[in-house]
């Protein structure tokens, strides 16, 4: 091992910092003897937690500052979670391992009593997500969506306060946190399909052969496709965090299958479709299956305001 010392960068929200030392002790079962550091940067998503995501730009509102310090070598390995990584990375960065991916699908946690999929009459419900809000949406119209921002723990205090009767979070953060129990509801990807890279870490790092080498047993080839083709899909159809974009891959086998969707973010519009494919061909896959929505009219949910 070329070096003995590592310092991992991250968020440092609950969940970011169980993210991190996760990564760490992982690689110290790797690597016996290996010293380090676990450094909290604080994002610009971070740093204005009551503004709604889409005003302040959207793309690596949780990244940006983590990257800057891999550039500036104060850092050696960046822990995201891969749902909040933009899809063209900065010059000289790459990811350069992708960890088994732990569970995909969203969560409903709400007041005692309410299921999202079966209550009737008002109900509000908690998302920062214009992907979550378009479902939700869809799948009951008289729904109030309120924006809501703030770690786990954060929401979930306002669902016992009654500021809202539920909330909807990526259910791996909730298990991650050992807060599983809040759980009110599991929902599909039928129901609602999940961020492209939700569920799965991105370990980012420059390109340099001695930290591929450092993070190689931590790297899982079918998450890695599945992720690759999920992200390909996002890239070609042009989109962010602040536009209602969802998709689910997974491996089995020598085969791919890949989900995707586009909505309005009112949820009046909706267009799902998915195919199959080898594994190998996993970023083209992602390519084909954004050029089947765009064929079926999803430029005109991306970009409204160019057919005005």
């Amino acid at each position: 091992m070329a070096r003995c010392h590592l310092r991992l960068g991250t968020r440092g929200s609950p969940l970011a910092l169980w993210q991190a030392r996760w990564v760490a002790q992982a690689l110290q079962q790797h690597h016996p003897g290996l010293r380090l550091d676990i450094v909290v940067i604080t994002t610009t998503g971070d740093r204005y937690r009551h503004q709604p995501l889409p005003a302040l730009g959207g793309k690596g509102l949780f990244v940006k500052e983590i990257e800057a310090a891999l550039q500036r070598r104060t850092i050696d390995v960046a822990v995201h979670s891969m749902k909040d990584v933009p899809t063209q990375l900065p010059p000289g960065l790459r990811l350069s391992a992708v960890p088994p991916r732990g569970e995909v699908r969203d969560a409903f946690v709400g007041r005692p009593g309410c299921r999202l999929t079966t209550a009737t009459g008002p109900c509000t419900v908690g998302t920062s997500s214009r992907r979550r809000q378009a479902q939700l949406l869809a799948l009951r119209p008289e729904l109030c969506v309120r924006d809501l921002r703030g770690n786990v723990e954060t929401r979930l205090r306002k669902v016992r306060r009654g500021e809202v009767d539920g909330v909807v979070l990526a259910a791996v953060g909730l298990q991650r946190l050992g807060l599983e129990a809040a759980i009110s509801e599991w929902l599909s990807p039928d129901v609602m399909l999940p961020a492209p890279g939700q569920g799965a870490l991105a370990l980012e790092t420059r390109e340099e052969p001695w930290l591929d080498a450092l993070l190689a047993p931590l790297h899982d080839p079918a998450t890695a496709s599945a992720v690759s083709a999920e992200r390909a899909f996002l890239a070609h159809l042009g989109g962010g965090c602040t536009v209602p974009v969802a998709a689910l891959a997974s491996c089995e086998g020598d085969t791919l299958r890949l989900r995707g969707l586009v909505a309005t973010v009112d949820g009046r519009r909706l267009l799902r479709q998915e195919l199959c494919g080898p594994v190998r061909e996993a970023e083209a896959l992602g390519r084909q299956l954004a050029e089947q929505l765009l064929a079926a009219g999803a430029a005109a949910l991306l970009h409204p305001e160019k057919e005005a």
